[in-house]
């Protein structure tokens, strides 16, 4: 079984990717922090983490994606970075962080599926 982990602060959005891509063949895990994210990683070794860059608490998705690819257990984990955070800038910080991919908010379900599809 395939596992994915969400980390997103709005809770619509959360909910709305664990309908969407929770199946039979995978189990989602959500946290709304970056907190709970490196817990959770660490608990549940997801193939594929989606990354928001902005929630609340001291660590931002730009650290746990450095956290992440830092530690043995999880180095391989494939982030995707969805963040409505769209300038150049915010690219760059973000593949020097580490993360695998990179889509703007707001996104197609399809295409983050398809990109989902691509890193698992």
């Amino acid at each position: 079984m395939k596992k994915i982990l969400i980390v997103e602060d709005q809770r619509d959005i959360l909910n709305l990717l664990k309908k969407v891509l929770e199946t039979v063949d995978r189990k989602v895990f959500l946290a709304e922090c970056g907190e709970d994210a490196l817990k959770i990683a660490r608990e549940t070794i997801p193939d594929v983490i989606l990354l928001d860059i902005m929630f609340p608490g001291g660590i931002d998705g730009y650290d746990v994606a450095r956290i992440l690819k830092k530690d043995p257990l999880t180095a391989n984990c494939a982030i995707i970075v969805m963040t409505a955070m769209v300038q150049e800038q915010d690219k760059t910080v973000a593949f020097e962080a580490g993360v695998d991919d990179f889509i703007g908010k707001p996104f197609n379900l399809e295409d983050l599926k398809n990109r989902i599809e691509k890193l698992i």
